[in-house]
């Protein structure tokens, strides 16, 4: 049997963070941002400084879910650079920059630094402890031209810059949840399989990230039309990741071209179709990504095809885990 968005709305309402739960977290968010003005209206350096800040990520997209003991709260924190030009370009010195500063704002925060071999940082997050909000660190430098894009630094400890707007990224996923009421369901949804299945994506593993999951879902609407309920949301999505031929995702109204590319599918950031959302996904973990999204997809058309609720819910358990209710809570 089918499960309507009623149905499927009780399970989504128990994955995502709660509103009773938001304002520990928010609460934490207004001191950040506090901290943070204060420290813009009183840096006076005619060197590097922060000149303003937005926060992104799942947070921003009202796509979050539920702290888990394996996946905390975490916001991704825009930190936007200007002044001394030479050493804006310069990424170590850039870092190095953002974790004095940070250290100033938060002299009683140990500022965690991922680095590399070589030392150099590679990611700078903030965990405060009593809710385990994590803070990623995110530095851009405002570009000229075209109007709102940024030179971002690449994760991971690369030398590499990537052009791209995170204002458009965010109008982006605004207009995706204008089109259809069910996207942020949908993608809520595939987030949570992703995290059951432990497919996420970590500094050793090409896994599928959030955004990625968020572009194939708005391009699967724009392509084939907008998803009717958030069943065929979540099982088109299924269907088109398990498919033996992947598209190339690109968006109409993105700077450039999607170049040569050597990782295993290639999604583009919807305000720059140079960049790929899936560039660490090598070949291998494409091949398991698959074969989850084959397995998922096979049980919920089984799941349609069962008599009773009691069965199809069991099909759903093997895709989305034990926690997987359709009861209203």
């Amino acid at each position: 049997m089918k499960l309507n968005n009623t149905q499927l709305g009780n399970f989504i309402n128990r994955i995502k963070l709660q509103k009773d739960a938001m304002p520990k977290y928010r609460k934490q968010i207004e001191f950040i941002k506090e901290r943070l003005e204060a420290k813009i209206n009183e840096d006076k350096h005619t060197g590097l400084r922060v000149s303003k800040y937005l926060l992104a990520g799942s947070w921003k997209k009202r796509t979050i879910l539920r702290a888990t003991g394996d996946h905390p709260i975490d916001i991704d924190l825009v930190l936007y650079v200007d002044g001394d030009e030479a050493t804006a370009s310069d990424m170590k010195k850039l870092h190095d920059f953002l974790v004095g500063y940070l250290e100033e704002i938060y002299p009683s925060k140990d500022i965690s630094k991922d680095v590399d071999a070589e030392g150099n940082t590679k990611s700078i997050k903030i965990t405060f402890t009593g809710t385990g909000l994590e803070l990623d660190i995110v530095p851009v430098v405002a570009l000229a031209s075209p109007k709102d894009y940024v030179w971002q630094p690449a994760r991971g400890g690369s030398d590499k810059k990537y052009i791209t707007s995170v204002t458009k990224q965010l109008d982006f996923a605004s207009t995706a949840k204008e089109k259809n009421p069910n996207y942020t369901s949908i993608v809520r949804a595939l987030k949570w399989w992703r995290n059951y299945k432990e497919l996420k994506p970590d500094d050793d593993n090409g896994g599928l990230s959030s955004f990625a999951i968020e572009l194939i879902v708005a391009y699967l609407d724009t392509t084939h039309g907008l998803a009717g309920s958030i069943e065929e949301g979540i099982i088109r999505f299924f269907q088109a990741v398990s498919a033996q031929s992947f598209p190339v995702i690109k968006f109409a109204g993105a700077i450039n071209t999607v170049p040569a590319y050597t990782s295993a599918v290639f999604i583009a950031d919807p305000t720059n179709n140079e960049n790929n959302a899936a560039k660490k996904v090598d070949a291998d973990a494409w091949a398991e990504i698959r074969k989850q999204a084959d397995d998922a997809f096979e049980s919920l058309n089984i799941a349609q095809a069962k008599n009773y609720e009691g069965e199809t819910v069991d099909e759903w358990k093997r895709v989305f885990g034990p926690s997987f209710n359709i009861t209203e809570s």
